[in-house]
Parts: structure tokens; sequence; C-alpha cells
């Protein structure tokens, strides 16, 4: 299977240069590579590491595609943006997401592709933080969702399986599990269902609107646990902007407001996935 991967960057050099190299040690190589910078404060291939990598790519016959926005958009909307891009001129059957801090075990897109063969539509594996990676690699399970979160209707976590967690509101708790947002899905997923752009400009959990609606549209869901990559958890941009955590909380009242419109519309569809899976 041939895979079209999205990276979207903005002042992270050294990271995406780990994460090509850790692409290149993949156990699946049949993939090109398509990479959006958000207007960074210096052109990617103005460092002279990054220029040694993407001719190395390209001497491995990975076709390489570096773009960049002449004004930043924010990470949400520059994920739609890359998708209309590969949609249009990319070559893979599949799209694989990835952020830029990202460091990928070997056999990270071998496993994601049999999870599509098994006849999921969107794969993705565990992602631990860089610095704790305490997480147990269960080699031979692969389930529909990961691990749960558990939220107030404040908006408050209980319970924190994980840093791409969506939340669904259903009584007095918000019982929800986890998507990952280093997914691998079909192409088909991006002809119906579009990344959120209307949250803050710091880009907080469009993957659990992402998710939602790709549930609703009748594309299934899974995680692989023996599949791994590993998270940096380096501050998007560099350093957090003073109004940072000012978009976070704006973000959360648009999640909690779109997740209880979502509930209104199509009743309790997560609760009604997960049974399918008994």
């Amino acid at each position: 299977m041939k895979i079209d991967i999205m990276i979207c960057t903005k002042d992270r050099p050294t990271e995406i240069a780990l994460l090509l190299q850790s692409l290149r040690t993949q156990t699946h190589q049949d993939f090109d590579i398509y990479i959006m910078d958000d207007r960074s404060g210096t052109q990617l291939q103005q460092y002279h590491f990054m220029q040694c990598i993407v001719n190395q790519m390209k001497l491995e016959n990975h076709n390489m595609v570096l773009m960049r926005n002449d004004i930043p958009y924010g990470v949400t909307r520059l994920r739609q943006i890359i998708v209309d891009t590969i949609m249009d001129i990319g070559k893979g059957e599949a799209i694989l997401r990835l952020d830029d801090d990202n460091l990928l075990e070997p056999d990270y897109i071998e496993r994601l592709i049999k999870c599509l063969d098994k006849g999921y539509d969107i794969a993705s594996g565990l992602v631990p933080p860089c610095g704790t990676p305490s997480i147990k690699r269960e080699v031979k399970y692969v389930k529909p969702f990961i691990s749960d979160i558990k939220m107030n209707k404040k908006g408050e976590l209980i319970s924190f399986g994980d840093d791409c967690g969506y939340q669904y509101i259903e009584k007095e708790i918000l019982p929800s599990v986890s998507f990952r947002s280093m997914a691998l899905m079909r192409k088909e997923v991006h002809k119906k269902v579009k990344y959120e752009d209307n949250l803050g400009f710091c880009s907080f959990r469009e993957e659990q609107f992402f998710s939602f609606r790709a549930l609703v549209e009748g594309f299934k869901i899974c995680v692989d646990t023996g599949a791994i990559a590993y998270h940096l958890n380096t501050p998007s941009g560099g350093e957090r902007t003073k109004d940072y955590y000012d978009n976070l909380n704006r973000n959360h009242e648009i999640l909690n407001k779109i997740s209880q419109k979502m509930h209104e519309e199509h009743g309790d569809f997560l609760s009604n996935y997960r049974e399918k899976f008994k």
C-alpha cells in the first residue's frame, strides 16, 4: 500500500528532522511526504541538515513536497489545506497524519496498514510522551478505541489517558474514548470528513470533531496498541504565546457546544459503536 504522509510544522526544524529520520527506518517504505510550513521564522530549506535529509529521502525514492504559507493559519486549518493538496496530487491509497514532533518505532506504519487490511478505515497507535515512555507495548492487541478519558460538564479532567482524546456529553459525566492524531486513514474518509476550522489558533483537540463525524459517516476507527509513536511534546511554533491558555479555554467551550449538538442530532452513537465490538 502506498501512503501519503502529511506533516504540518512551524518553527520545529530539529524535531521534524528527527521525525524524517524515523521515517527512513520504517519497515514499510512505500510512501511520499508532504510538509506544510505555517510560515516559520526560518524556512526549512535554509537548514543544511534538512537539505541533507531531503536529498537522502529523494535518493531513497520518496517524493517530498515542501510547501509554505505566506501568512500563518494555525495548524487546524493547515491540516485541511494539506489534505486538499494531497487529494489533488497524492498517489497513495491512504493518508498518514503525523505531528512534527513524533518519533516512530520502525514498524509503526506497517502495523497500521495491517489494521486497514482488517477492514478498519482509520487506524492509530499509542503516542506516549517521549519524556516518560512507560506505556507497555501490547503487540497483539487491536481494539476499536484507545484509553478512556472522563471529564465533568465543566470540562475538568477526572481521569486522563492521553493527550488527544475527545469528550462526549452523557448524563453527569463525559465518558469518552481516545483517538490519536497520528493516524492512518483511507482517502475515502477525507472525502466525507473535514478538519474543524472554527477553533482557536492553537488547534486544541480538533481530532475530537473529526472522529465524531467519521463515526457518524459510518467509518470504523481502531488502535493498535503495539504501534508506538513517541511524542516529544515540544510547544508548537516555539514558546507558548501569552494567550495560549486563553485559546485552550475557548476551544473547550466550542468542544462542549459541538459535543452537545452531536448528541442531540445523532443520539448516543459512541456507545452504539462500542457495542458492536463486544
